[in-house]
């Protein structure tokens, strides 16, 4: 079943969605933790609600997607975000053009996440950030295959190693974590949530940051 850009954006509004995000969203920051007016490219940006987040905590953000549909739905609700139309595969941007990557869910539907995390690592200054499904979680059992998460690709923290391997990205420092646990989003799963460590491998949303350090730039 197609979803239109307005039914994609809407569950951000809904009291689960405004949870899962806002927990997606705070453990993202906190692991990229850039400095204030850094440039952030946004891949596979969808209609911009993180986009939207980064340019609200004071990144230069430029949002990039394949669907025209979305990318509408994009510029109507954002100001001062460029948007531009292109893949993850190949991305129409310089060596290093920007300070960070950020590719938030949408790695998922990428056939060849190798090139696209090569390209992220390309024009990347300092770092990429994922936030990935993650299959070994609640949320796989639950969601995996049906509504918005039909198509997706569920992966892995050895997948992410295979794939900084393939992609000839060596000796890179990388941290992860996970949030969302327990995915209903309910009182109990709230509270939960609260004292439950990034650490725990078994979250829903599996955040990673990669850091170009000048050694393996």
């Amino acid at each position: 079943m197609d979803i239109t850009p307005e039914q994609y954006d809407h569950w951000y509004h809904t009291p689960r969605g405004q949870w899962i995000s806002q927990q997606e969203f705070d453990l993202l920051l906190k692991l990229l933790n850039p400095t204030t007016g850094a440039r952030l490219l946004d891949v596979g940006c969808g209609t911009g609600h993180f986009t939207r987040r980064f340019h609200e905590a004071g990144l230069a953000v430029t949002g990039l997607d394949p669907d025209p549909a979305m990318l509408a739905y994009a510029r109507e609700h954002s100001e001062d975000i460029e948007y531009i139309e292109g893949t993850a595969e190949q991305l129409p941007f310089d060596d290093k053009q920007f300070d960070y990557s950020s590719a938030i869910t949408s790695l998922c539907f990428v056939d060849n996440p190798v090139t696209a995390l090569q390209e992220l690592w390309r024009v990347s200054k300092h770092g990429v950030i994922l936030g990935l499904l993650n299959r070994h979680s609640l949320l796989h059992r639950q969601k995996a295959g049906r509504g918005a998460y039909a198509g997706a690709r569920w992966d892995s923290r050895a997948d992410v190693i295979n794939w900084l391997n393939r992609a000839g990205i060596r000796a890179v420092h990388y941290q992860m974590k996970s949030a969302i646990v327990l995915p209903d989003g309910g009182l109990f799963a709230r509270l939960v949530e609260k004292g439950l460590p990034g650490s725990l491998p078994w979250g829903g949303f599996l955040a990673i940051a990669l850091d170009k350090t000048p050694a393996n730039a």
